[in-house]
């Protein structure tokens, strides 16, 4: 189920945040938690019934390692626990997400000929499975009690994060579970919560959704491409994503608030960023919080010397290229990134006096690094590269102002075809230089929720709040899945 469709605003929204309550105001917390893991189940499974197999199987085995390391006191036998837990979740996701990659590559480099099925990506694996890894390893380290089945259950399948994040810590949800006050509804957390989920929903329906149309098209046409539009398509695909990620991540936490829970902020203005490092300080945070916490610091962190911190480095950036997806594309935009985070480890002082600049070199960067992130291989990788600096704009207006029209709504396009067709393109490209600015105010502007608590409670708030989400509600004829869901 998706959060931008009309069956889950309308039906499933509505009866999970009735039951949840009232069974809480029945004074029925053990239900109340039964039901909201039964009600996340059901969203799980209502894209694809399977799928729910593997997630339930997911929850009891690493349920039961918790249980083993509570009766075990010795040392080594936690240690083999601790392995088993590992060898268990990182299987799992070694063959559903890697496994056909895997037998790809033994192929190709043995000249083998092993033929395998594709093995389908169950929704949020990547997810849901770092979030156990993380139970796991405070279980083992002793900073978390074990708890009940339920708190945990509810902590792992809670749908609001569960196929695409935030991923959340047990140490910071499962105190707001057993906590009264989680159990009251409260008509601040409703209406901000709902503000939020609204401005999520704007960001992916009106603006990720917009500018895919673009993206879509002329990343399957990358040969016909000129440079101004490969420059223009590579921009467009960096809003996209974060629009649509960002967008994600504020239905999620809005969601989270309407049910009484907070969950971890997941973007800080990350296209301001000034350097590599201060992106990745605001992009996707959870992430980089996780691959800090449990690989960056067991390695040693920077207690080591500059070259075992650079090399650790280095490490935490292969692991999060591989993480977002089986190919060696991923590899490869993961190499980049921890390559620019090992060159301002090393140079930290080389950079321009002015943030503006510093912020301009660092987009630029960053474009031309999410080139391998959404092309389907890395010969459309290279091609892309290519055509970035081989000159050329004529076939601008005639490469992309078709996909543009495609966008736009079809009374619009009719009108402008019949009373001004000389001027289409022209008003297409108009158009989205519009959206494009807007995007660029966005991305520079204060939080969603800095927003809301300032401004969102007044009556013109409220009005802004009614007419996007009139305007997203009606938008919804083309629903479209989140690109993280892929990962």
């Amino acid at each position: 189920m998706l959060f931008n469709s009309v069956i889950f605003i309308a039906v499933f929204l509505p009866i999970a945040l009735t039951g949840w309550f009232l069974l809480n105001r029945l004074k029925k917390p053990f239900y109340a938690k039964a039901f909201l893991t039964g009600m996340s189940l059901w969203f799980y499974g209502y894209y694809n019934l399977s799928y729910l197999w593997i997630l339930l199987g997911s929850i009891f085995f690493n349920y039961g390692v918790s249980c083993l390391l509570t009766r075990t006191d010795r040392s080594g036998g936690r240690r083999r626990l601790l392995g088993m837990g590992l060898a268990g979740n990182l299987g799992l996701l070694f063959y559903y997400k890697y496994f056909n990659f895997f037998v790809d590559n033994c192929n190709f480099f043995f000249h083998g000929n092993i033929v395998v099925e594709e093995i389908l990506l169950p929704l949020g694996i990547s997810f849901f499975t770092f979030q156990q890894l993380s139970y796991l390893a405070e279980r083992y380290r002793g900073t978390i009690a074990h708890g009940s089945f339920w708190d945990y259950s509810c902590f792992i399948s809670f749908f609001p994060q569960l196929v695409a994040g935030p991923i959340v810590l047990y140490q910071e949800f499962v105190p707001q579970l057993q906590s009264p006050g989680v159990r009251r509804p409260s008509w601040d957390s409703l209406y901000d919560g709902f503000s939020l989920f609204i401005l999520g929903l704007a960001k992916k329906v009106l603006l990720a959704d917009t500018l895919a149309v673009v993206v879509n098209a002329e990343f399957d046409n990358i040969l016909y491409l000129d440079a101004l539009s490969a420059w223009a398509v590579v921009f467009f695909f960096v809003f996209e994503l974060y629009f649509d990620f960002s967008g994600y991540s504020d239905m999620a936490r809005g969601l989270g608030r309407m049910f009484g829970f907070r969950l971890p902020e997941n973007f800080n203005a990350p296209l301001t960023a000034v350097s590599v490092k201060d992106f990745w300080r605001r992009w996707h945070m959870t992430l980089s919080r996780f691959l800090m916490t449990y690989i960056y610091f067991p390695l040693g962190g920077n207690r080591k010397g500059k070259a075992r911190q650079c090399l650790n480095l280095a490490v935490v950036f292969l692991v999060s290229g591989i993480w977002h997806g089986a190919s060696w594309n991923f590899v490869l935009w993961g190499c980049i990134h921890g390559l620019a985070v090992v060159w301002e480890t090393i140079f930290p002082k080389v950079r321009f006096r002015w943030k503006a600049a510093n912020q301009l070199v660092t987009g630029i960067f960053l474009a031309l690094a999410w080139v391998p992130f959404r092309c389907a291989t890395l010969s459309d990788t290279v091609l892309l590269w290519r055509k970035l600096f081989a000159g050329g704009y004529t076939g601008m207006f005639a490469g992309i102002c078709n996909q543009l029209q495609l966008a736009e709504n079809y009374a619009v396009r009719k009108f402008l075809e019949i009373a001004a067709p000389q001027y289409v393109n022209l008003f297409y490209m108009l158009n989205y230089t519009v959206l494009l600015g807007i995007c660029v105010i966005l991305v520079t502007r204060e939080k969603a929720e800095v927003w809301i608590a300032e401004k969102g409670r007044t009556a013109r708030g409220t009005f802004c709040m009614a007419t996007l989400f009139t305007w997203s509600f009606i938008s919804l004829s083309q629903v479209s899945i989140f690109l993280y869901f892929n990962f």
